[in-house]
């Protein structure tokens, strides 16, 4: 592996790392003025309506491609305008309803209308980032998001003195307005704005359109697992435990992740590929040396940090209330190890081609998750049940990705 694709990654953490403090340090001050309740439903909101929005993340590989591939960004960015209308229609027209009526949310149609827009824009606008590689632009919106948020709850809160969970509601979305013009206004520097006119399918569309639903699918059944959490807390547990995962639990993972897991696939996949079809099995297996001894050494960091010093951690930053959370994270640190090596496993055998693969492997996650919650859930009724079915997920999708790697190293 070269230098520069470890600066890269490296460089990629620090920056994510800056983001994820200040977007904890929000979650840990909203946890101090916003009963938890009112905390709990809104991160529920939010994470129903990002998943009807996944058919937008999975669109970005494959944009990224197929312009690198034909240089002409029309046909792909109205093709990908189409899928998007669509999207926010399906999420007005079925989870709006959800979110008010099956979930609880008590705000105003427009809160939710307004929330469900702001964030396919900025969807639709940071996937262009990706396919145009303007990775300074990406980088500074990343940085300015969490600043976005803390101001606009400032301003909502402290100045126009709205209070609960609207005051949350307005902070998403004005930040996400906030910071899509801020993106468009850059962009625009760079790419003008593909203009809206019928699309011809031919071979290309056609071969984009496959390629995106499978990358969708990829990516929303690996981030479905988070997701199907937060519904087996929300349908089998008490709010009070909803409230634990989603303040604590889910955020420290979901930030683990950011700074961890992510980089792999905006670095080391590329590097993967071309090492691949160049038939460099000795660069190959230096990146992999690297990236495990790397992923041993983080790894064991989340254990020790978490398992022995959690408890006393979780009640220093958060109220009282959230104690319960030091549970669900000293048994995840155990199984983050292989979240980092799938990670890696996932973007060598995407970078063969083997899409499909990728795709299995994510879906067999799922089927671990439910087998092993029900199973665990028969003999106890503690919530634990859905973390260790959530670590059971993760330990398969290794074990079944390391299968599938062996199969693809000897391609070679």
């Amino acid at each position: 592996m070269t230098k520069t694709i470890q600066q890269h990654f490296y460089t990629a953490i620090y920056i994510a790392l800056f983001s994820v403090l200040l977007g904890f340090g929000l979650k840990v001050y909203l946890a101090t003025v916003i009963d938890k309740e009112s905390l709990a439903l809104y991160y529920t909101a939010i994470d129903v309506f990002s998943f009807s929005l996944l058919v937008l993340i999975g669109f970005r590989s494959s944009m990224v491609v197929s312009y690198n591939k034909i240089k002409e960004a029309g046909g792909i960015v109205n093709i990908f305008r189409y899928f998007l209308l669509v999207a926010m229609l399906a999420s007005w027209g079925f989870v709006i309803p959800y979110i008010k009526h099956q979930i609880g949310v008590e705000v105003d149609y427009w809160y939710l209308v307004a929330t469900i827009f702001s964030m396919s824009l900025y969807m639709y606008l940071s996937n262009q980032l990706a396919m145009y590689r303007l990775y300074k632009v990406m980088q500074r919106s990343s940085f300015i998001e969490p600043i976005l948020s803390i101001v606009w709850f400032l301003i909502a809160f402290y100045v126009a003195e709205v209070k609960g969970i609207q005051a949350l509601f307005i902070m998403s979305i004005m930040a996400s307005f906030t910071l899509s013009i801020y993106i468009y206004i850059l962009k625009s520097k760079k790419s003008k704005e593909p203009v809206i006119k019928r699309v011809i399918i031919d071979s290309e569309m056609r071969q984009f359109i496959k390629k995106s639903l499978i990358s969708t699918l990829e990516f929303s059944s690996g981030m479905m697992l988070i997701y199907m959490a937060v519904f087996f807390f929300s349908h089998y547990y008490s709010v009070t435990e909803l409230g634990d995962f989603q303040v604590v639990t889910k955020p420290i993972l979901i930030y683990m992740i950011t700074l961890f897991v992510f980089p792999v696939f905006r670095f080391l996949l590329p590097e993967l590929s071309k090492l691949f079809y160049e038939k460099k099995k000795d660069e190959i297996a230096e990146l992999k040396s690297w990236f495990y001894r790397f992923s041993f050494l983080v790894s064991t960091a989340f254990v020790v940090i978490f398992y022995f010093l959690g408890e006393s951690l979780i009640a220093l930053v958060f109220p009282a209330e959230y104690k319960d959370a030091y549970l669900y994270l000293s048994h995840l640190s155990f199984f983050f190890i292989f979240i980092m090596l799938n990670a890696y496993q996932v973007a060598f055998i995407k970078s063969s081609g083997a899409f499909t693969q990728a795709l299995y492997i994510r879906l067999s996650g799922l089927a671990f998750f439910v087998v092993f919650f029900y199973l665990t859930r028969y003999f106890s009724e503690s919530s634990i049940a859905v973390v260790f079915g959530l670590a059971m997920a993760y330990l398969g999708m290794f074990l079944f990705s390391w299968v599938i790697e062996k199969r693809v190293y000897k391609q070679l």
